[in-house]
């Protein structure tokens, strides 16, 4: 192994990372081939990846015919190291997640019948300061005050945990009746609904 690069400095890409988990909860020596198959990751990702983690004892090759079969050293240092680490990378949640939980934990859902995250998040099209478009659906438009601490709160949150500003698009069922044609309701019926869950 080369000992001036730390095992998870091969953790970089996501491939990798699925890749590495993949080897750790297998026993059996696998050919680059098997492994891209049931991953559905490009042949040369696996082969790239495979030499990588040869390169640091994490895993062992076995030459059958044409074929490397490779098998996760499990009394390597690296395998010490990394199984570790994609535990806990496992349970780890990503952004959006973290998002929609966030949003469903601050609202009070007495008032409300729908919300929807929209926009540039949900296309994946986001910049760094990009708003956070969500549209609350109430039942009724006296709820609106009842809700507008909450949507502060949340906003505030917002903006600390994630640093983008929240753009709330508040309505009433009669309001969403009267502006169902608008162009941002279609946007708003693209979007991710976040709340009621079904």
């Amino acid at each position: 192994m080369k000992f001036h690069i730390l095992p998870f400095d091969i953790l970089n890409s996501k491939t990798k990372v699925k890749i590495i988990k993949f080897l750790i909860s297998h026993e059996a020596f696998m050919s680059e081939r098997e492994i891209a198959s049931i991953l559905n990751v490009s042949h040369m990702s696996i082969n790239r990846t495979a030499r990588e983690l040869a390169d640091m004892n994490f895993i062992n090759s076995v030459k059958v015919g044409k074929a490397n079969l490779w098998r996760v050293n499990r009394k390597s240092y690296a395998y010490e190291v990394l199984s570790k680490i994609t535990k806990s990378i496992t349970s780890v949640q990503e952004p959006l997640e973290n998002l929609k939980k966030t949003v469903l934990r601050m609202l009070p859902k007495t008032y409300i019948k729908k919300v929807v995250l929209f926009g540039s998040i949900t296309k994946r099209l986001e910049r760094p300061n990009s708003d956070i478009d969500i549209f609350i659906l109430l039942k009724d438009e006296q709820d609106k005050e009842k809700i507008e601490l909450s949507i502060e709160k949340l906003s505030n949150t917002c903006l600390e945990k994630y640093g983008n500003s929240l753009a709330p698009y508040v309505l009433s069922e009669k309001e969403l009746k009267q502006k169902k044609n608008l162009k941002i309701i279609s946007e708003i019926n693209k979007g991710i609904k976040i709340f009621p869950k079904r």
